[in-house]
């Protein structure tokens, strides 16, 4: 099994689809994650993969580590798990990003619409909480965070003013 954990609109087949939000037209599973325990709706150890893009800075840093622990428990033993998160330390140090938009990297893009994807737009205005910012993750910090749970093989890569961690159980 695979999970797609924060789907959003990034629907993916094969994969189970897990959002918090109700409103999205293709999810497969709604369970807010902040709230309700991944291993309460999959066993642990039936997971091969995880993919958690654009998710985990969503929740405080403490909501966020009881999160990577929620996956590690639903990991099969050499599952893998890819999380993709804003890149703080080069979103801050970059001379090339103008201020405003360094803010909404940084913070989220909250309640304001954003582009033309009137699906996701809606589900920004109905559940502003799931778009706002609440830790600033470093390739650093997330590294140290998995490796304290237990992940091994962590690595990271810029992805624009992304990274992505990868890291096995």
């Amino acid at each position: 099994m695979k999970l797609n954990i924060g789907c959003g609109t990034d629907y993916r087949a094969g994969f189970v689809n897990v959002d918090g939000s109700d409103t999205l037209n293709k999810v497969d599973k709604v369970i807010d994650i902040s709230c309700e325990k991944l291993s309460a709706h999959f066993a642990e150890g039936s997971v091969e993969f995880i993919l958690a893009n654009d998710i985990i800075e969503h929740h405080f840093h403490w909501e966020a580590q009881d999160i990577l622990r929620q996956f590690y428990s639903v990991l099969a033993d050499g599952g893998s798990v890819e999380i993709r998160v804003p890149d703080t330390e080069y979103i801050i140090k970059s001379w090339r990003i103008p201020l405003k938009k360094k803010i909404v990297l940084l913070y989220g893009g909250q309640d304001i619409p954003q582009g033309s994807d009137e699906e996701m737009n809606s589900s920004r205005k109905q559940f502003p909480q799931y778009f706002c910012h609440k830790f600033g993750w470093t390739r650093e910090t997330l590294s140290k965070a998995l490796q304290d749970i237990g992940f091994r093989d962590v690595r990271t890569e810029r992805a624009q003013t992304n990274f992505i961690a990868y890291a096995k159980k």
